[in-house]
């Protein structure tokens, strides 16, 4: 009782104190109130520059999901390395903190940023722009991370470090595609010359409007036909709408971060840079060699002066040996050319050569009046040419003109022949031609079975969430999982159907 009745004179004596200190500090007081976490009065075009560059990603994600399980699934690249797992996609390997590395990240480095731009600049009628260009880059972002994981936060993604709400709730991924068309839809309409312009702090397009209004319709193009085998109908009105706004039309209008030495470097040169075991695979190198494709002496670069050859996926140290089509030794493996993986190398966000096949294959699903062939013709062309955006000589167009020529477009086998090139022009763009390929599930890949994979010899459908969210967002992370299905690899996201 002793200790109740001095409480109770405690908490009287602060209630006067507080009483006394309303009245006089109510300035201070209100200060107090303000949220510590806020970015308060930071140059929108600032603000529109960071998010610009982290949605790029850093080197931890880039080359522990980007690189270690998407490229090396899709068996663009391989590796032998077993002991430390330098790319798991290779064998399946569970090494279970590469496959979380895009989802730990994420929410510390790029959807902060991403989200209080875009509520800072809702509420300022003189920032429709810098709001429309926002929710775009809200877009770019958070479609990554959703084709990688199935469910994730959304609608309170971000909120931890805005409001202190640290353990958000999982949004279902089709109400997630639902909200991001919605924002591309209404953030191109909302796109004006007659408003301010962030200019030269825009890095993608230094302010052209027009180019913007393209990246959103190219966006909802990418994000209308991933939907294709699970909502066909909801895919084919939104391509035709993506269309019909304006996509992009040249090689010019592709999206890209130019990165720096010493500065912001390029996450996926700087992957190299650090890495040398990895290998071009086996399968890539093979299907250039067999169409005679120019791009193979631009991408292969073989150490040793031997003949291009790509390391077949599945190897180790001792298979490699034994069964190794140029023997045990990696030096007579084609790796990735390195001038094309500088730490200065770009980001490509989206490409024209990308539009141009996805306006194929609409074409050839009958959702589009254009010329099949000819948008083919076009994406091949430009993915080929795109190569000089990393400072290398591409293609020339004689050499372009003599690939198509030998291997022409075929209506019939339409869908294999876009799903094949646009897996060669996203190449280095690994995060893309991972859920694209689930998508197409073209080229047709062999799986590996290596001893004590973690899929039962199937391809990677989707990576994991952190051990940590089942220890600290139990609640929310468990409910993703009954909505989804297990945590595994084998589980498929919701566009993703059999």
């Amino acid at each position: 009782m002793k200790i109740n009745k001095i409480n109770i004179k405690v908490a009287s004596i602060l209630a006067v104190l507080m009483t006394i200190s309303m009245s006089s500090c109510s300035d201070e007081l209100a200060e107090l109130n303000d949220n510590p976490n806020a970015i308060a009065d930071l140059p929108y075009g600032l603000q529109l520059t960071e998010t610009q560059l982290k949605a790029a990603g850093a080197q931890y994600e880039m080359r522990r999901v980007g690189l270690g399980w998407a490229a090396s699934s899709i068996q663009q690249l391989a590796d032998v390395n077993i002991a430390t797992n330098l790319l798991p996609g290779d064998k399946y390997i569970d090494f279970i903190d590469y496959s979380y590395a895009v989802f730990d990240e994420y929410w510390v480095n790029e959807a902060k940023d991403v989200i209080d731009l875009v509520n800072r600049t809702a509420e300022d009628p003189e920032a429709v722009n810098f709001n429309a260009m926002a929710r775009i880059m809200k877009v770019i972002s958070f479609h990554k991370v959703t084709d990688l994981y199935g469910d994730i936060p959304y609608s309170e993604a971000g909120r931890g470090f805005i409001s202190n709400n640290w353990f958000p709730s999982y949004d279902r991924q089709q109400d997630i595609y639902l909200d991001m068309l919605k924002e591309l839809e209404e953030a191109a309409l909302q796109l004006t010359a007659s408003a301010d312009n962030p200019g030269i702090q825009d890095v993608l397009y230094g302010g052209d409007i027009s180019k913007w209004k393209k990246l959103s319709y190219s966006m909802m193009l990418r994000l209308g036909l991933r939907m294709s085998k699970v909502d066909a109908s909801a895919s084919e009105a939104w391509v035709k709408k993506a269309i019909a706004g304006g996509v992009m039309t040249g090689l010019d209008d592709l999206a890209k971060i130019e990165h720096e030495e010493g500065g912001v470097e390029s996450p996926i040169g700087y992957s190299f840079f650090v890495d040398k075991f990895m290998r071009l695979s086996d399968t890539f190198v093979s299907w250039m060699q067999d169409n005679n494709d120019p791009r193979l002496d631009l991408l292969s670069y073989v150490e040793s002066g031997g003949p291009h050859q790509g390391l077949p996926n599945g190897l180790d140290p001792t298979t490699l040996a034994s069964e190794g089509p140029a023997g045990g030794d990696l030096l007579d493996y084609s790796q990735v050319n390195q001038s094309l993986v500088q730490r200065n190398s770009p980001s490509m966000y989206i490409t024209y050569a990308e539009v141009e096949l996805m306006l194929a294959e609409a074409a050839v699903r009958g959702w589009h009046t254009g010329d099949a062939a000819e948008h083919y013709n076009n994406g091949v062309r430009a993915a080929m040419q795109n190569w000089g955006y990393y400072g290398v000589s591409a293609p020339s167009n004689e050499d372009i003109d003599d690939y198509l020529a030998a291997n022409p477009f075929v209506e019939a086998n339409g869908m294999e022949l876009i799903g094949e090139q646009y897996w060669a022009a996203t190449f280095l763009n690994p995060l893309e031609s991972y859920a694209n390929w689930r998508r197409i599930e073209y080229p047709v890949l062999t799986p590996i079975n290596y001893p004590g994979n973690a899929t039962g010899g199937t391809i990677p459908r989707r990576m994991k969430y952190p051990l940590v969210e089942f220890n600290i967002n139990a609640e929310n992370v468990n409910a993703a999982i009954a909505n989804q299905g297990p945590n595994t690899y084998t589980t498929r996201v919701w566009w993703d159907v059999e």
